[in-house]
């Protein structure tokens, strides 16, 4: 344990007069992929991953997505039934069609399929600040403040939970695992998108956007724009539900797990409840509330997939059984 937090305080050092080396960006393309050989296919080429050991069958055609850069040693395929889907897979490993093609216009983003599990995490943002006072997001918390009376994005984690950090480099990894979000680049979002992210996501004052993309957004399947205009529209049905109801109408009262899964279930289909688990803590004499997290399946499509992407994910355990819905400002 001494060595590894002795290298985690000198690579950072080490990195401080290595050259710059700009990132070769992917090259999306166009067409099949017919496998050569059997080759294992990965989810990150620099970390050699490759979540249940798959390998392609020689023979077989796969989607091709992109290559890694644009003289390239792997490609980017479809693997369905694979988890994440998307792997890649050396060049050596297969032969393209001669009208295989680097797309010039704009290309839509691949999408997640629908096989794809997540779980959505939400604050209760008084509540966070209550238990961490002195983040930047907690200090000018008001009563007419959007986070007063609506949830707040923690993020959408991939699952298997060790779906993370994908194609990540090493020093924005060390970043994320250490706390030093904001060393972590800026995101690169329209500025519409950014100010609704801002107002729905308080964290990102602390850097919580660019974390929650590092470590789990970059499994995701798409670019960050994509990743976190499908959370803002997850974000607006719960905040526009009888959930978001229940605890704006419920402010220094005590509601139950019974009462919470209620009001899934009105808001979003018989069942939905059951797919929803509580987050509670300590404080002093009191429990409360601090995060909902939501099992979710398939592929989101806007804010009215929610139900359906609820009712394809599988139960899970009810978590806390009740507690108190904090106001803003600290007791």
């Amino acid at each position: 344990m001494a060595e590894r937090n002795w290298l985690r305080r000198v690579i950072p050092l080490f990195a401080l007069f290595l050259p710059v080396i700009p990132a070769q960006a992917e090259v999306p393309l166009d067409g099949t992929f017919t496998a050569a050989r059997a080759c294992p296919a990965l989810q990150s080429i620099n970390r050699q991953t490759n979540p249940g050991g798959i390998t392609i069958t020689p023979g077989a055609t796969y989607a091709l997505v992109a290559a890694n850069k644009a003289n390239p040693t792997h490609y980017r395929i479809v693997i369905p039934n694979a988890e994440p889907d998307r792997r890649w897979v050396e060049v050596a490993c297969g032969t393209l069609p001669a009208d295989a093609r680097g797309t010039t216009a704009e290309v839509p983003t691949p999408r997640p399929t629908s096989s794809a599990r997540y779980v959505l995490a939400v604050n209760w943002q008084p509540a966070f600040c209550e238990l961490s006072p002195r983040k930047p997001e907690c200090r000018n918390q008001g009563a007419n403040s959007f986070e007063a009376t609506n949830f707040t994005l923690h993020g959408l984690w991939p699952q298997p939970r060790s779906n993370e950090y994908c194609d990540v480099v090493l020093a924005d990894r060390m970043a994320s695992e250490d706390g030093r979000w904001r060393d972590i680049a800026p995101l690169d979002l329209p500025l519409a998108l950014r100010r609704e992210l801002d107002r729905v996501m308080p964290g990102s004052q602390s850097g919580l956007d660019r974390h929650e993309w590092i470590k789990h957004g970059t499994c995701y399947g798409t670019d960050a724009r994509t990743y976190y205009r499908d959370l803002l529209d997850l974000m607006t049905a719960l905040n526009t539900s009888p959930v978001a109801d229940l605890f704006a109408g419920n402010i220094g009262r005590r509601i139950t797990l019974r009462q919470i899964r209620s009001a899934f279930d009105d808001a979003f289909g018989s069942g939905a409840g059951a797919r929803v688990r509580v987050t509670c803590a300590e404080d002093g004499n009191r429990t409360i509330i601090t995060e909902l997290t939501i099992s979710l399946a398939g592929e989101v499509d806007g804010s009215a997939s929610l139900p359906r992407l609820i009712a394809a994910a599988p139960p899970t355990d009810g978590g806390c059984d009740a507690g108190e819905i904090d106001a803003v400002g600290t007791r």
